[in-house]
């Protein structure tokens, strides 16, 4: 029953080393630890971001298109603007800013794009002239710019929005 005396003289003659793997496994778990609150951080914002998609509809005899949350966190203060339009799409203004509103998680709203009634035939989401920015906030603060330019999407974070909700126009 000498063993705890042996393993005080080991750890005594031992203490530098003994402190040293301590401060490397204290460390290292420190890394892993602020690893893992970051992809946590990441995940949070992931939920509650929205993600922005234009979708067309065909109702009684013209085409329309809709702006549709997608992603997980509601949209706020989404604010529209056509920088180029089609020539089917009447009085509608370039540069013109018109809000949206809100959308939860799944909605979907009219973005103010219509052909003329009697012309159902192409889309408009497939004319590659049309060019459409939506800008909107997330429950955190964050902005993002979604681009609908030449048939493709783009989303993302702005640190400053361009289309401030207060400034566009009221329908």
């Amino acid at each position: 029953m000498d063993w705890p005396r042996a393993l005080i003289g080991w750890l005594n003659s031992n203490a530098g080393a003994v402190t040293t793997l301590a401060t490397i496994v204290i460390a290292y778990a420190s890394w892993v630890s602020s690893r893992i609150v970051r992809l946590q951080k990441r995940i949070e914002r992931a939920n509650r971001m929205p993600v922005l998609t234009f979708v067309e509809r065909v109702q009684a005899g013209w085409r329309s298109v809709f702006v549709k949350n997608v992603g997980y966190g509601p949209a706020l203060n989404i604010v529209r603007k056509i920088i180029k339009k089609v020539e089917r799409i009447p009085g509608i203004e370039p540069n013109e800013c018109l809000p949206i509103g809100a959308l939860g998680s799944g909605d979907e709203t009219s973005a103010f794009v219509t052909t003329q009634p009697g012309d159902p035939s192409v889309p408009l989401l497939d004319a590659p002239e049309l060019w459409i920015v939506v800008e909107c906030d997330d429950i955190l603060g964050a902005h993002y710019q979604v681009t609908y330019k030449n048939r493709s999407h783009s989303t993302r974070q702005v640190p400053k929005r361009t289309m401030p909700p207060d400034q566009a126009a009221r329908i």
